[in-house]
């Protein structure tokens, strides 16, 4: 079987060994990272049904699966993803019995996955190259940390198409880098740059292409090597910062803390910080 090392376009390519689904996506576990990799290259990895169930399908699998301590998100060949595959709606449009065909089963799969990401007790790195379109870009918001190479480009496209965001979209942005830029990311045809991107909090690093795929398989293992646990509780707490109140989230917080001090992780942390040495957490 295929084990996704790496991709030509982003310094990734493939080798032997390891266990891997292929399909529209292509999955892999190694030293407890588990990989998802958008897999249609013919198609810059355009989202349908097909590819939204089985990344759904992967990410549930890789949440209830111990040897899985974090998660990659990427994309094969020149792009991380297009946005929605416009062949598929055009050929909805064409038929006309239903031009919305292609919107409706595939708009709630994007959703679950986003769902999903976001409520994963794991981290999810996101990298990216090429462009980053549409459901993809919404996606993208929705991992946890995010790197991309600097000639990567990142566009919601939805407007030029008659569409509104997606995928979270619209919930994402205004938090991210604040109205009047959401407004213009959603309502003009804007295409940021990868340092742009960066400037306005919409990503962590910036990396050359020659240092990318290196980059990913160094923050994918520090994300493994941590607490999963205390890290999971950290993300869902951030994830609720905007729906509670100080007071609620204070209490949120402390609960946390109690069951991570109640963890192995932290015994074997503070033992080595004690010690002065890195810790080896279990999970």
């Amino acid at each position: 079987m295929l084990r996704i090392q790496a991709l030509n376009e982003s310094g990734f390519e493939m080798t032997e060994s390891g266990h891997t689904r292929s399909g529209p996506i292509l999955s892999s576990v190694e030293d407890n990272v588990g990989t998802i990799t958008l897999h249609r290259p013919e198609a810059l990895n355009a989202f349908n049904l097909d590819m939204a169930q089985e990344i759904l399908r992967t990410l549930k699998e890789f949440s209830g699966d111990a040897a899985v301590r974090a998660i990659v998100l990427r994309g094969a060949g020149k792009v991380f993803s297009a946005g929605g595959d416009i062949k598929e709606m055009v050929g909805d449009v064409r038929q006309g019995d239903d031009p919305a065909a292609y919107f409706r089963a595939p708009l709630t799969a994007f959703g679950e996955v986003v769902l999903t990401v976001r409520g994963i007790p794991k981290p999810v790195l996101a990298a990216v190259h090429g462009a980053v379109a549409g459901v993809a870009f919404n996606l993208m918001l929705a991992c946890d940390l995010k790197i991309a190479t600097g000639a990567t480009r990142f566009t919601q496209a939805f407007v030029k198409i008659g569409l509104s965001p997606d995928g979270g979209g619209t919930w994402f942005l205004p938090r991210l880098v604040g109205y009047a830029r959401a407004v213009e990311l959603a309502l003009l045809p804007t295409e940021l740059d990868a340092a742009t991107a960066r400037e306005w909090g919409l990503i962590n690093w910036v990396v050359a292409e020659a240092d990318f795929a290196a980059r990913v398989k160094g923050i994918a293992a520090q994300l493994a090597a941590g607490p999963v646990a205390a890290m999971g509780r950290a993300k869902a707490l951030l994830n609720s910062a905007y729906d509670s109140g100080l007071a609620d989230h204070i209490e949120a917080e402390r609960l946390a803390q109690v069951a991570n001090a109640a963890s192995a992780d932290f015994a074997a942390g503070l033992t080595a910080f004690i010690e002065r040495r890195e810790p080896s957490f279990g999970g």
